[in-house]
């Protein structure tokens, strides 16, 4: 049977192998989950899961007033969360990764259950 102290060392090895070399890699994560972790920029990827959508259209479907709705949407894209397409006058937001769009579905299916 293993002691308190021999636990301590297995976990400490455990994660020191987990996390050898991935400093980079988990200050990425922290930044991004950051960024997410906002009422309204949840309701944007939220809105956004349907697909494409135009400015005008965050801001009716979102209720935010044009300047809030564009700096979540500027931190959203810095983080390469979201792209950006511009046709003429329009500029149109879409998930940049599946692998946001699966990271939200988890989060929808932990936290939004009816």
């Amino acid at each position: 049977m293993k002691t308190a102290r021999t636990l301590d060392a297995d976990l400490e090895m455990d994660l020191r192998s987990l996390f050898v070399d991935q400093q980079e890699n988990i200050n990425k994560a922290t930044e991004c989950l950051r960024v997410l972790s906002h009422p309204a920029r949840l309701k944007i990827l939220c809105i956004l899961q349907q697909g494409e959508q135009n400015v005008q259209d965050l801001e009716y479907l979102t209720g935010l007033k044009q300047a809030t709705l564009s700096q979540h949407l500027s931190l959203l894209k810095l983080h390469n969360v979201l792209n950006l397409r511009r046709e003429g006058n329009y500029s149109y937001y879409r998930i940049a990764d599946e692998r946001f769009q699966r990271l939200f579905e988890m989060v929808k299916s932990i936290f939004c259950q009816a």
